[in-house]
């Protein structure tokens, strides 16, 4: 359903918490780590709003971006933990090994 105001068609706005969620799922992607774990779980607040209310494609597809976007995170998280934290520590240790003159 369109409403027309001033001469311009507008979208209605019964697919407004979808599309808020899908985007916010597509930004949870980009933002990964403990960011992304924000934007993605507002957006499953927002996607199942809208699944509850009026459910579409566009809701569904946002709950599920939203959880690939919490995975996602979480892999990057413990993959920054258990490999890149260690070989940073080992770096900084070997930089006081160096003599400044």
């Amino acid at each position: 359903m369109k409403e027309k105001k001033g001469g311009k068609e507008l979208a209605s706005s019964k697919e407004a918490f979808g599309i808020i969620g899908l985007t916010l799922g597509i930004l949870s992607l980009m933002m990964l780590g403990s960011n992304g774990i924000l934007v993605a779980i507002v957006g499953i607040i927002f996607s199942i709003i809208q699944q509850k209310r009026y459910p579409t494609k566009i809701g569904k597809a946002a709950v599920i971006l939203n959880s690939i976007g919490i995975i996602a995170s979480i892999i990057f998280m413990v993959f920054l933990i258990k490999y890149l934290a260690p070989m940073i520590k080992d770096q900084l240790g070997q930089l006081g090994d160096i003599p400044l003159q």
